[in-house]
């Protein structure tokens, strides 16, 4: 736990990183999604027993309709916002092992898709000066598909903080899956995200 602390005192505190845009498609290609941001960490704080510290991210995400000849037609959904994430971990003495939870605290859009989510953290290490660790969400979140409807969905994301060449770079590798709400049984998505990678100027 300390070293951890003390790779994100070092290294991820303080830091604003940036995402380069990225493009993903939605529903076989129906729809298709824009997105780049900025993110800041800040707030360290810990404890005898554990730490936290929050992301602040700046982000530009549109979703587009996208017609049969493959070029945008008409913007399905703006997700564009200013948002604060915590990220909270506390070591547990029956394992030894730390675990944690990832959630949203504020944001400023009007169509905020993590609003009242919340997600659990757990394999955290580091290792070669690699911080990482997964994150689940429970439940279900909202997502656009076709004719303005919406379907629940539900994430489940490695996290990787790393320097390389003196600048932090931050990975978010995320699994999209598809969730019966009347069960919370889950099945692999048809939805596949490129890994979102921002990294310090």
């Amino acid at each position: 736990m300390e070293q951890i602390i003390t790779f994100i005192e070092e290294n991820v505190n303080g830091k604003t990183l940036y995402t380069k845009e990225l493009v993903y498609t939605l529903e076989n290609g129906a729809l298709e999604g824009v997105y780049s941001d900025q993110i800041s960490f800040a707030n360290l704080k810990y404890s005898q027993s554990g730490f936290q510290f929050d992301m602040f991210i700046i982000s530009n995400e549109k979703i587009w309709i996208v017609g049969a000849d493959g070029q945008r037609e008409s913007l399905r959904k703006d997700f564009s916002a200013v948002s604060l994430f915590r990220f909270e971990f506390a070591k547990r003495k029956s394992t030894g092992a730390a675990t944690g939870c990832f959630r949203l605290v504020s944001a400023s859009g009007k169509n905020v898709a993590a609003e009242a989510i919340i997600s659990g953290i757990y394999d955290i290490s580091l290792e070669d000066n690699i911080l990482k660790f997964m994150e689940d969400q429970v439940l279900y979140r909202d997502q656009p598909i076709q004719n303005e409807g919406f379907k629940p969905v539900a994430f489940q994301a490695e996290h990787r903080f790393y320097c390389e060449n003196g600048k932090l770079h931050y990975q978010y590798n995320g699994k999209c899956f598809d969730v019966n709400a009347q069960t919370m049984e889950r099945v692999h998505s048809p939805d596949a995200f490129p890994p979102f990678l921002s990294v310090e100027k």
